[in-house]
């Protein structure tokens, strides 16, 4: 059974997308509707791991990349020989241009990331992560990152910046529950 979302339970990270000062009210209209939601440990479905490795040379290019694209969130995508789920380990890291530029919400430029998808496939790997920083707030999925959620397979991953040195988590993101996977230096 999934709890019914608390705003006091929500993440404390601004919503990408917004204007400041309006995070409050998507907090209160996501905790409304029910479209950000943390999944309790007994809601948790099968597919949800509880950890996943990732080579440190893999997180420290995703650190970078996130430095590098300051002020603006920076996005790549993760590949890999099988997803989390199945035991996968990401083999490379493919840092992206963001398209929306801005230092609250990132898109993947489609050229590259239809390249980087159609690489991926023809090497036979899989998406094993969706990567995206946030420049001044915790490494927790905002409402906005919820919302576009589109790969249910892959691991959201997520670099802050907000804190020095930056913190990398991991995330699974399905029909709106919201469940961490603990990334553990390979």
């Amino acid at each position: 059974m999934v709890s019914e979302p608390d705003p006091g339970n929500l993440p404390s990270p601004a919503p990408r997308g917004l204007e400041p000062g309006d995070e409050a009210d998507a907090w209160q209209s996501a905790a409304e509707t029910g479209t950000a939601r943390r999944a309790s440990a007994s809601a948790l479905p099968a597919w949800v791991p509880a950890h996943a490795f990732v080579p440190r040379e893999i997180l420290d290019a995703i650190v970078e990349w996130a430095r590098n694209g300051v002020p603006n969130e920076a996005c790549g995508l993760l590949a890999g020989n099988r997803t989390a789920e199945d035991g996968g380990t990401p083999s490379r890291f493919v840092g992206m241009r963001n398209a929306a530029a801005s230092p609250y919400r990132y898109l993947m430029d489609p050229d590259e990331q239809l390249r980087a998808m159609l690489s991926i496939d023809d090497s036979d790997e899989v998406v094993w992560g969706i990567v995206h920083s946030h420049v001044a707030s915790k490494a927790e999925p905002s409402v906005t990152d919820i919302g576009l959620a589109a790969y249910p397979d892959a691991l959201y991953v997520i670099c802050s910046l907000a804190s020095d040195p930056p913190v990398v988590r991991g995330w699974t993101i399905r029909e709106g529950l919201v469940s961490e996977v603990v990334l553990q230096p390979a």
